[in-house]
């Protein structure tokens, strides 16, 4: 054995137990009580939590968005990701146009990602209208390890009802899983026209450019879509209560209807949109009202929502500022690094989650959905020793000083935390300890996902 830690307790889907875990190489070895390991390093963990590294399945770092980029490359994005006990991250090859193929679309991404990736990572593949239909394309994604297909219901590369219903019934052949953002393009279009036509452009009018209406009729044409195509679907970051039960009242009825929420939708209301800041709360969707957060809170709780994800999108106050309205600000706020510890303070401290439930959602349920289970999400002897150590008695008040977006702004400044991360093992490999990334660009992998 290499490492011995000692004295925790082990945190899974299934359990809470005080054992430890022995790691060879790069591998879990064993979880058991009182291991001894002759000539391993022996880390003292008591009273401390060890639990699966957290998969942040949406992800945007390193993104171009017209003449802006995001703020958080490959390397910023996934070394703040090291620092929050994110072990991989799940990101996006996009198209630049529809006339660029998936596959060299992909094969762009991963070079982009090959020497600088601190973490473990993924990709999702968006598809851009007219590429549903190339079966053969998609095929060959599948078949290079990206399992999972992103496609809009609004914005220029949105693509129509019917075209996504062709979308679903090809993945169901490949063993893929489609993704969905989720917004009615006329209704969001009909609201932002109106709202300029009145002269009403300031983001303090972003929410109502976005209803919740919008959302919520989306989610429900695209699950009757999976519906008649026998298809699992994925729908991304919900944010309204609507949504929530849609999909829901889908899961009831045995439908394969999956939901993602993001811990701003969870934590921060529209009444941002009001403040001095606005801009650097400008999202898509917008932020919504605490029924709403409420409601989400609940639904996760239940299980209606299997993921928590961060759609980390980081833009720096400049970049923001280049916006002079809610239509041309750019859209999204960094989130990969306080995922975990917000979601155990507000989520588990305020009684919505269990410990068991607080891994499932972070760690074990987008595994099995994107095909990296039990490679990842699992502490079972044989995976990869992606871990994180966890003090629960710590408290922390989060402030951008001590994070490290190049964003250089939190949307969670001043929130108080009970517990907060200690230490992040990426297969073995200590690369976070007490406040000090110890890891290096390049030392993150593509991990392919398998149907």
């Amino acid at each position: 054995m290499d490492l011995l830690l000692k004295g925790g307790w082990v945190v899974t889907a299934e359990r809470v137990e005080q054992a430890d875990v022995a790691i060879k190489g790069e591998k879990i070895a064993a979880v058991g009580a009182d291991l001894t390991a002759e000539g391993a390093e022996v880390r003292d963990v008591t009273g401390k939590y060890i639990m699966p590294g957290a998969i942040d399945a949406h992800v945007h770092y390193q993104m171009p968005i017209g003449e802006l980029m995001t703020a958080d490359d490959w390397f910023t994005g996934t070394r703040l990701a090291a620092c929050g006990g994110v072990t991989t991250v799940i990101d996006y090859a996009e198209p630049a146009s529809p006339a660029e193929s998936l596959t060299a679309a992909l094969n762009k991404r991963l070079d982009e990602a090959r020497e600088q990736a601190c973490v473990d990572y993924g990709l999702h593949q968006v598809v851009l209208p007219g590429q549903e239909e190339d079966e053969a394309e998609l095929r060959a994604v599948v078949d290079k390890g990206v399992t999972s297909f992103k496609v809009f219901t609004t914005y220029a590369q949105r693509l129509s009802l019917a075209a996504i219903g062709r979308l679903l019934k090809i993945a169901r052949r490949l063993g893929a899983l489609v993704t969905v953002h989720c917004e009615d393009h006329e209704i969001v279009t009909a609201k932002r026209e109106a709202l300029i036509a009145a002269g009403r452009t300031d983001p303090a009018y972003h929410a109502l450019s976005r209803p919740a209406t919008a959302e919520i009729k989306a989610i429900q044409d695209v699950i009757a879509l999976a519906g008649e195509a026998g298809a699992p679907v994925y729908i991304v970051h919900v944010s309204t209560g609507g949504g929530a039960e849609a999909i829901a009242a889908a899961r009831s009825k045995g439908q394969r209807v999956y939901g993602e929420t993001c811990p701003h939708y969870l934590l921060l209301t529209g009444d941002k949109y009001a403040g001095p800041d606005s801009r650097l709360f400008l999202v898509c969707p917008p932020l919504r009202s605490a029924a709403d957060n409420e409601s989400l809170w609940r639904h996760l709780a239940a299980g209606a929502l299997q993921v928590v994800a961060t759609d980390h999108c980081s833009y720096s106050r400049e970049q923001k500022d280049t916006g002079t309205a809610f239509y041309n600000t750019p859209s999204g706020v960094p989130g990969t690094e306080t995922l975990l510890s917000l979601l155990y303070s507000y989520g588990v401290r305020n009684g919505w989650l269990t410990l068991p439930q607080l891994v499932k959602v972070l760690s074990t349920n987008p595994a099995h959905l994107f095909g990296l289970y039990p490679r990842k999400g699992s502490l079972r002897p044989g995976s990869d020793a992606d871990l994180v150590i966890f003090d629960p008695r710590r408290q922390v008040i989060l402030t951008a000083a001590n994070l490290h977006s190049a964003a250089g702004y939190t949307v969670f400044e001043g929130f108080h935390l009970q517990g907060y991360l200690e230490a992040t093992y990426l297969r073995g490999r200590l690369i976070y300890d007490q406040g000090r990334f110890l890891g290096q660009a390049g030392q993150g992998r593509f991990i392919p996902g398998r149907v």
